[in-house]
């Protein structure tokens, strides 16, 4: 599980928050719109860019919820939106080359909240990337 505090650090014009408010967790479900473009059987390495071209601009993708704290402590899920396309899906060059997503540390989250501590998964390991095996096997020779 992923943490989410840095979220609520900033308000939608970036001005930094006084109070951070953030969830204990998100859940994605995939909208009806989208649920069946996308084939789960593997067809090749990367195929499935193919069938992200495939889906119309205007989608709606994910229905997104929120918990509000640990289900243990009265929490409750919450729908806080849709997730929606505005235009079409493309492979970009640019995109591989330059667009990356930090992961936030879950210990940042139990800063603000340290009684979610008891509540969160305690996942390991030990420095090692989980794509570690794949990716030597797809780019073997560049190992």
């Amino acid at each position: 599980m992923s943490a989410i505090s840095d979220w609520g650090k900033y308000d939608k014009n970036g001005k930094q928050e006084k109070k951070v408010v953030f969830p204990f967790s998100l859940r994605f479900e995939p909208h009806s719109d989208v649920n069946k473009l996308i084939s789960s059987k593997y067809k090749a390495d990367l195929a499935f860019l193919d069938d992200l071209e495939a889906v119309p601009a205007n989608s709606r993708l994910y229905k997104v919820y929120a918990m509000t704290k640990p289900k243990q402590l009265g929490g409750k899920e919450i729908n806080i939106g849709t997730i929606q396309l505005v235009d079409k899906l493309y492979k970009s060059k640019w995109a591989d080359e330059n667009l990356f997503f930090r992961h936030q540390r879950q210990d940042e989250d139990l800063k603000y909240h340290p009684e979610w501590e008891n509540y969160s998964p305690k996942n390991s390991l030990e420095g090692k990337c989980p794509y570690e095996k794949h990716m030597k096997s797809m780019f073997s020779s560049l190992y």
